[in-house]
């Protein structure tokens, strides 16, 4: 099969190794793959319906697969993804990622973690559940790369991993409290790009120091914004505000190419009265310029509400019990893979479901949807 007639992705999947026994297997790793990411895009969420879905599409999946023993049972495909080395894995996704989709200057790219919540093994040496870290860019709505956070570990560990596999020069990386550690801000700064991160309690001594700076920063030396959101039933405002004094920070040498505060006042008023007020503070390696800061403020939280929101409602990704060995892992990068190939496919219309929907229907669309 020429390699302009694939799906980009699966050209990167040609490196991965075979964790099977050579001789004995009767299905082609190529043409599990294909299945597994083309069924995922076309609605199928378990592996006995994406193999009803292959089953029912085997002509099709025969234009670009061998098939030498036709569709492998669902046993079979598990078995691979439960043995395929995640790692490679996570890597062939990124360099995919870097072939397809350019980070230009100013991109928003916002990491956080997910928890993969049904993944966890009741056996008695079975695993605790998957926590995914991933990279999510704002401007296309796709993952970047993801990484497992290890188990007995945390996101500050994976964090560093992950930002190696990222091509993100010029790119503003914005990550919640959790991510907010010296180390993590070294390696963002060493690739070239730039940082928002949330202050918390984590971080007594620096969060202390940019509430106090707040508290008694002169009005001259604040520069503001305002946001407005009305609809659902509540109006939300934001009041961002910038200072580049950091006089007041006893750490601030320590943190690599740190050069202003920010801080946002969400007011939520509600139907019915029940209205809240949140301030939340940040600190950043951005220069003078508050609309650039509230933008990236702004855009972390789709991480949330246009990827963890859509794995869990479009996909069901918090109630498959995908759990023996890395089979979890690897089918969050398949999911990410189905998600970035979904939002992608702006020209079919409609929403991330709805395509999913069509794409099981008609491979017409499926392969519109594909590139193919």
């Amino acid at each position: 099969m020429p390699e302009e007639q694939l799906p980009s992705v699966m050209k990167h999947f040609e490196g991965l190794e075979d964790p099977r026994v050579v001789g004995r297997t009767h299905h082609k790793l190529f043409d599990m793959l294909f299945i597994a990411v083309t069924a995922t895009i076309a609605d199928s969420d378990d592996w006995e319906m994406m193999i009803l879905w292959a089953r029912e599409r085997e002509s099709w999946l025969r234009r670009y697969c061998e098939l030498p023993r036709g569709i492998p049972s669902r046993f079979t495909i598990s078995r691979l993804l439960r043995r395929l080395d995640p790692e490679a894995l996570h890597q062939a996704f990124a360099a995919w990622m870097k072939d397809i989709q350019e980070v230009t200057a100013g991109d928003v790219v916002a990491i956080d973690g997910k928890t993969l919540r049904r993944s966890f093994d009741r056996a008695p040496d079975g695993k605790g559940a998957v926590h995914m870290v991933s990279a999510w860019m704002a401007r296309n709505r796709v993952v970047l790369g993801q990484l497992k956070v290890e188990e007995k570990s945390n996101e500050i560990t994976a964090i560093p991993e992950l930002l190696k596999l990222l091509e993100i020069k010029g790119a503003l990386v914005t990550i919640d409290a959790m991510g907010c550690q010296k180390e993590i801000a070294a390696k963002i700064v060493e690739k070239g790009a730039n940082y928002i991160l949330a202050v918390k309690d984590n971080q007594p001594t620096l969060a202390e120091d940019v509430e106090r700076t707040f508290e008694e920063a002169r009005e001259e030396q604040l520069i503001c914004t305002a946001t407005l959101d009305d609809g659902h039933g509540r109006v939300e405002t934001r009041e961002y505000y910038q200072c580049m004094d950091l006089s007041r920070l006893r750490t601030a040498e320590d943190w690599p190419g740190l050069k202003s505060l920010g801080k946002v006042v969400s007011h939520r008023y509600e139907n019915g009265g029940r209205n809240s007020m949140e301030t939340r503070y940040f600190i950043s390696s951005l220069g003078r310029g508050v609309k650039r800061m509230a933008n990236g403020m702004r855009a972390h939280w789709g991480i949330e509400n246009k990827l963890h929101y859509v794995l869990d409602v479009v996909f069901s990704e918090d109630r498959l019990r995908t759990r023996k060995g890395d089979s979890a892992e690897n089918m969050g990068v398949i999911r990410h893979i189905a998600s970035n190939y979904l939002s992608g496919a702006e020209h079919i219309g409609y929403g991330v479901k709805k395509r999913r929907r069509l794409a099981a229907i008609n491979t017409d669309i499926l392969e519109r949807i594909l590139g193919i």
